[in-house]
Order: C-alpha cells, then structure tokens, then sequence
C-alpha cells in the first residue's frame, strides 16, 4: 500500500470529476453552441469505463490508500444527489400521468450495468460536460417509446431527429428531459444502445440544429458495431473492449490545466480500480522518453514535485511570436537569444513552507548566460508592467491579493529568476529560488538526495505531511472567520481527511518497464527517505 499511495492526487481528481460528474451534469439548459467552443465529442478530456456505475464509488472507498482517505459519505453523496433524484422523479411522474409501464427501479437498474462516461472541460477549464454510453435492452426500449409521450409533455420534449451520418438517410430522435430549470439531458436511443448528454447543447447549436461532427460521434455511439462504439478508447489508445476494473482516464490537457502545449510528451494518466476495491493500480502515457533527471536541482523537503517533459521548440514559438508586440517593442532578437538558453530537462515543486500558488520552477540551460540587455528586454516582456526590475536585482516586487509579500498596507509577491549553473529557475516566492542556488551549490540537501538510487528514474515525488499542512493553511486563508459555514464545513469534513492524507508516507513515482505498444507505462510506487 504505501507504494501506492501517490495516485491519490491524480485518482481523487480524476475520480470525483468522473464518477460525479456523471450526476452533477453541466451548465444550464440549452446554452448555445458548445461545439463551436472547442468541444469534440470524438476527442474527450477524461474517460471513465465502469462494469457499473453505482458500485464506483463504492469501490473507490474501499481501494488501497483511499479507504483511509474517504468515508462512505463520498459513496452517499452521489446516491442522494439532486440530480440522481430529479432523474428517478421525473421518470416516476411521467410513468404516472401517462400510465406507462415503467418500473421505478428502471435508473438505478441503468446505472448498476456497464457504461462508458466522456468528459470535456468547460471555458473555465473545469470537466463539467459528459456524456454517457451505454448498452441497455430495457431501457433503450422505454426511449424508443416515448415519442407520443414527448408530444404532450412538458418536461420531455423532441428536439430533432438527427442524422447519424453525412451519407446516411437514417436520423434518430434526440429528446431533452428537463430536470430542473438549470439542468436538462439530451437522450437518443437506437437498437440495445443508449446515449446520455449532459447538455443539448453538446449537440445543437442555438438555433436547435445539429452539429454535423457531433451527429456523427453519435452515430458511432449508437451503432451495434463494437469497432464504433470504441472511439472514446481509441483516442485514449486503450484496449479495444473494457474489462472488469473501473478504468478512470485524464488527459493530459486537463492535467496541465491547458497548456499541454508545453508539455506534449505527457498525453494521460489513467487508473484502475479491481472490483471491489481489492487493487489499484496507475499508468502514465507519454508521447516520448521523460528527460533526464532535475532532482539535483531542486531543494529538498518539498511537498510535491513533478518532472516536466517540456517541449522547448514549441516553448521557442510563444517567444518568437512575441515579437513586434506591443509588449515586446523591439526586444525580437533578445527573446529568441533568451529561448535558445533553454534545452533538456524541467521541474515543478511546491513547498509547505510557501503557498499553493507559489511554486519553484527549473529548467536547464546551455551556453553562456545571456547579457543584461538580453535580461532587460526578456523581463520586460513577460513581467508585469507594474513590477520593478534591473538587471542587478535580485528579485521583483509584484502587487497582488493573496501574496505573502506585506510592505505596509499592501500585499503582493517577491519573485525572483535567475541562472546558477545550468539552472534556470524562477518562483513568485524568492525564498526558493536562493534556496534553489543553495542546493545546486552543494550549500543545501536537494531531493536528488533523498531519491537514493531511484533518482534517475523518478518522475514524481511528494510528502503527504506537507501537502495536507499547506492545503489546510490555503484552505483557511480563503475562508475567513466571517465565513462562518464554509469554514465549518472545512474543519468537519476537509481537515480531517487531509489529517488522515498527512499520515501517509512520502513516496516517489519510478516507471515500471518500458512503455507498451500504445505509450502507457506502468507506474511503480516506492518510499523516499524522510530526511536527506
């Protein structure tokens, strides 16, 4: 078990986005159209495949590491949610007016059967839409049905028939179930084949028109050929069928919270979870070899820290596209000298003793350190404008809410960038980037030394103790005492669990062979030395 413990952070997200995002659903009805903001059906931001839904969450409660992490409330909670119960209300009201023969355990004899889930993240980044697919005689026949229903109801309506390809004269009906005035399904059926939406707009336009792309994910979904049916595993690279574990899929664009463009060699991070909960195991795709170690770098005692599989030609291309900017002035020649310093390796750590919002960043460097007016020209640019810097300082003040900076009334950030070695490094705190230089001068422990033999290897490290101490101290700092609730809510429910979080040991995260024929390699989970 303690090797395992680190898929915590990326299961708990992953897992509370998927599993309830299944229930939770999406903006509000009929918001426009969602397409034309960068959704592809085809093409998902995280991917869960259940043998069943309402055992999910339950399994996840009792898995390695997480069954001392959550209570059964986590289970609770999407059984009794809102949305789940205006489901079951809305289906029991329109089998009773209409005198259907439908039963009331039809939802939750859905949800206990295999289904597949796609999630897409919303224009805030966050994985708020979803669809759902499923293969279900019973209740894909009770859809089929409701066409004379949805003609005198108001809370099931027909939106449109839709084709299901450009070249086919087959459309399906698309009916929208309203749950609440803030929520409404998109539903088609075809054959044994169920498909669930969380929002119309997933599929039309404003103007109740389908999106052609989309229609033709939709007919794949409802199609009776497994081949078709599989596009969602297909764009994840996984295997053609899923198999008895609850496979939970993040890709790499919502783990980089959508600056994947820096980091294309990290494509998804998936888990899976045995039935039961008896096992759990993580995987990480990667589109090529992570580069070599930064330990060395980085001092020790972080609370987390993550290799960063940084492509620079790419990272070359926002520079080069800054010249001629307003912004930039003349500084064209200075920011390609500046973006050709960069080459191999890159990290991230976060430190208790600093904030969540305050990381150290390294990234290796070549060649000789640039001139000044290089600097200058490179700190004007990407610095805001009310930060004052020279090239003979050390550090830039930055007025900000929630900085640790005070001078005076004021608040803000004292961050600082510098080169030592073949370092560069940067963070809004200061403090980390001078203990950074202590590190690589030998002056200070840096997390190489607490890896051991396993440094070359490792591509994540983290301390449960100092992540739990520095989420606790973020959580109380944005919930002040006159906040009187949610603080409460913070210390009954959040604390405790990051208390039980804390307990755990620090692990590293070190591939377990080579990455397979589709680029996912197994990952293996192994203690770091408390001390350095």
């Amino acid at each position: 078990m303690q090797r395992k413990w680190m898929v915590v952070a990326g299961l708990a997200t992953v897992a509370v986005v998927a599993a309830g995002a299944v229930m939770l659903g999406a903006r509000g009805r009929f918001s426009g159209h969602i397409n034309a903001l960068g959704v592809a059906l085809d093409e998902p931001a995280a991917y869960v495949a259940t043998p069943s839904l309402t055992a999910l969450s339950r399994d996840l409660v009792k898995a390695p590491v997480l069954r001392n992490l959550l209570t059964e409330d986590f289970a609770f909670y999407y059984e009794t949610h809102e949305d789940r119960l205006g489901l079951a209300g809305a289906v029991k009201r329109v089998a009773f007016e209409h005198d259907t023969t439908w039963k009331d355990d039809l939802i939750a004899l859905a949800l206990d059967q295999p289904s597949e889930v796609a999630l897409w993240a919303d224009k805030r980044g966050a994985a708020r839409h979803w669809a759902l697919a499923m293969t279900r005689d019973a209740l894909a026949r009770v859809i089929q049905g409701v066409g004379q229903i949805a003609a005198s109801d108001a809370q099931l309506t027909l939106i449109a028939n839709v084709p299901l390809a450009t070249f086919s004269f087959e459309t399906v009906p698309v009916y929208a179930l309203q749950l609440s005035p803030r929520r409404t399904l998109a539903i088609a059926s075809r054959g044994n084949r169920v498909v669930v939406l969380s929002d119309p707009g997933l599929l039309f336009d404003d103007a109740r028109k389908p999106d052609r792309e989309a229609a033709a994910v939709l007919g794949s979904l409802l199609s009776g050929d497994a081949k078709d049916q599989g596009l969602w595993r297909r764009h994840f690279a996984l295997s053609d069928a899923p198999g008895a574990a609850h496979t939970l899929v993040a890709g790499g664009d919502l783990l980089a919270l959508g600056y994947q463009r820096f980091f294309p060699a990290l494509q998804a991070l998936r888990v899976d979870v045995a039935p039961g909960g008896t096992a759990l195991n993580t995987w990480v795709k990667q589109g090529s070899d992570w580069p070599a170690s930064p330990w060395a770098a980085l001092p020790a005692q972080a609370a987390a820290c993550a290799a960063l599989p940084v492509n620079w030609v790419q990272a070359r291309q926002v520079l080069a596209g800054a010249d001629g900017k307003p912004k930039a002035g003349d500084a064209g020649p200075a920011l390609a000298e500046m973006a050709r310093a960069f080459d191999g390796p890159a990290a991230i750590c976060w430190y208790g003793a600093s904030q969540l919002h305050t990381p150290l960043l390294v990234a290796h460097a070549s060649g000789p350190a640039p001139s000044a007016q290089t600097l200058q020209a490179f700190m004007q640019w990407w610095l805001p404008k009310q930060a004052a810097w020279s090239p003979g300082d050390k550090t830039a003040i930055v007025d900000a809410p929630y900085g640790a900076k005070k001078q005076g009334e004021d608040v803000g950030y004292e961050m600082a960038f510098r080169r030592a070695g073949d370092w560069w490094l940067f963070s809004p705190d200061a403090a980390l980037v001078a203990k950074a230089e202590d590190a690589i001068a030998r002056r200070f422990p840096s997390v190489a030394d607490t890896l051991g033999a396993g440094a070359k290897a490792a591509i994540a490290t983290a301390t449960p103790s100092q992540i739990a101490e520095l989420m606790r101290r973020e959580a109380l700092a944005v919930l002040p005492v006159e906040q009187g609730d949610f603080r409460q809510a913070a210390e009954t429910l959040l604390f405790p669990r990051l208390a039980s979080f804390g307990k755990l040991p620090a692990a590293q995260a070190v591939p377990a062979g080579a990455r397979d024929a589709n680029g996912w390699t197994a990952l293996r989970w192994q203690p770091v030395s408390a001390t350095p």
